[in-house]
């Protein structure tokens, strides 16, 4: 049976401090066997990140594990507000106002920026509602709730969606450390994937939900592994949700239903968006083509004016000959002679 983490350290404190006495009142060499048996005792007192598994079926594992970013010592101990009462609809609506957006591999990135996608599907939304909203319910102000799902299309993958989650203060944060819809990229010579790779993932809010900004002195202890994570003032979520269903007099257990759809609202939106890009796009280059014809046409006209202005200039040159004038004149002296 686990023990809880609180009665784990102090055990481990304890015989620290009584195995330290004696290794200062002694003069033995035993400095290397002391450090050796301070970690294993560490790991047998359960001091050490724990996890055991309340849900698992259909590829998706939820469970409760250590929270080593929590701090009982500290002057201001720094702790979970758990356990959490939660309902399956309100975990609904949390994980449904969350999407992520990555790349396989290193290429796809340098091109075109991705787009945001909802980070759980409806069918994962509903299958982790319960388990959850149980997990929430049972964790201590030292554990924090995980989650693992397995990609239906390929169960025998390595990807996964997994992460974990916990409240803290008046916030949910949730750590996502990997996902089955980015590929992992192929390190080479059959090494195995670097777990601080993460696919370029961001964390992103959809619809009316928007992430928390949350002060510098709350901000938890992030560790290497934990470089994508995002925070939601749950309160407000769930407010902003609640908002329409009270305008058309609906119960309560229907107030997740709005969020549903805003994923693919969004994803439609952004479709639009680029949609919008590229027929403004399209009639700017017809607006430059329409002026290039019109340029084409007046320096042809042009062409055309400045070629009877030669022809008349021509003309007149002509006219101005010596040999021109003569047979003009002519016929005037003949017309003289008949008169008389």
């Amino acid at each position: 049976m686990r023990r809880p983490a609180h009665k784990s350290l102090s055990c481990a404190v304890s015989w620290l401090t009584r195995q330290a006495g004696v290794a200062q009142s002694g003069r033995t060499p035993a400095g290397l066997l002391f450090g050796l048996s301070c970690l294993l005792v560490l790991t047998a007192c359960g001091a050490t990140s724990q996890q055991r598994v309340l849900y698992q079926a259909s590829g998706i594992q939820v469970g409760i594990m250590t929270d080593l970013s929590t701090n009982e010592q500290a002057a201001s101990p720094v702790r979970n507000r758990h356990p959490a009462n939660l309902t399956p609809q309100d975990i609904r609506s949390l994980i449904g106002s969350l999407e992520v957006s990555g790349w396989s591999g290193t290429i796809v990135g340098l091109f075109s920026a991705p787009l945001p996608r909802p980070m759980f599907t409806e069918a994962e939304r509903a299958e982790l509602a319960e388990p959850l909203a149980a997990a929430f319910h049972e964790a201590t102000p030292r554990e924090r709730v995980f989650f693992s799902i397995q990609n239906p299309d390929a169960p025998y993958e390595t990807d996964r969606t997994s992460g974990s989650l916990f409240f803290r203060d008046d916030y949910l944060y949730l750590v996502l450390t990997d996902h089955y819809a980015f590929l992992q990229a192929d390190p080479g010579g059959g090494e195995a994937r670097d777990p601080r790779d993460t696919k370029g993932m961001k964390l992103w809010v959809n619809g009316s939900a928007r992430a928390a900004t949350v002060p510098d002195e709350k901000e938890p202890h992030w560790t290497a592994f934990e470089k994508v994570h995002i925070s939601l003032t749950a309160v407000e979520v769930l407010a902003g949700q609640r908002v329409p269903q009270a305008a058309t007099g609906s119960s309560r257990p229907q107030v997740a239903t709005p969020a549903i759809p805003q994923p693919s609202l969004k994803a439609a939106t952004a479709a639009t968006n680029v949609t919008e890009s590229v027929n403004d796009l399209r009639l700017q280059i017809r607006e430059l083509t329409n002026a290039n014809l019109d340029l084409r046409a007046q320096l042809k006209e042009q062409s055309i004016t400045i070629e009877k202005l030669k022809a008349e200039f021509e003309g007149l040159r002509n006219e101005k000959k010596p040999g021109t004038s003569k047979p003009s004149s002519g016929p005037k002296p003949s017309l003289k002679q008949a008169t008389p």
